[in-house]
C-alpha cells in the first residue's frame, strides 16, 4: 500500500510540474509603464518626451498662436520649427476667418514627430 501511495504521489507531482511549467514562462516578469500610466506618471519622474514639429501658416494673414503658455506670431506663408513636450496644446490666440479665438488647432502627440502642420 505504501508503494502504491508513493507511486501515485510521484506521478501526480510529475504531471503537475509538466503542466505548470509553460504557464510560468508565459506570464509577465516585470511591470512596464506604457500608455496612460506613462502619461500620468511620466512627468513626475522627469521623463518628458519632446516632439520636434513645424507649424506653417497657409493663410494670407498673420496668425497669433498660443503654444502652451507662450504666445507667438506666425507670418503668412512662413514656417516655424518647434520642440514641444507631449500634451502641449496649440490654440488660436486671435480669431481668424477659419479659427475662432481659443479654438484648438492641435495637441502634441508622439505621432507628430517630424511633421509639418499647415494652418489655414
Amino acid at each position: 500500500m505504501n508503494l502504491n501511495l508513493r507511486s501515485f504521489l510521484t506521478i501526480t507531482a510529475t504531471v503537475a510540474s509538466l503542466a505548470l511549467s509553460p504557464s510560468a514562462y508565459a506570464g509577465q516578469t516585470s511591470i512596464h509603464a506604457y500608455g496612460p500610466v506613462h502619461a500620468m506618471f511620466g512627468a513626475m519622474f522627469g521623463k518628458t518626451k519632446m516632439i520636434k514639429l513645424s507649424l506653417r501658416n497657409d493663410s494670407s494673414s498673420v496668425m497669433e498662436l498660443k503654444v502652451g503658455d507662450d504666445v507667438m506670431k506666425l507670418d503668412a506663408g512662413k514656417s516655424i520649427a518647434l520642440s514641444l513636450p507631449v500634451g502641449t496644446r496649440i490654440l488660436a490666440n486671435v480669431a481668424t476667418a477659419t479659427h475662432p479665438a481659443g479654438s484648438l488647432i492641435e495637441e502634441v502627440t508622439s505621432g507628430l514627430s517630424g511633421v509639418t502642420i499647415g494652418i489655414r
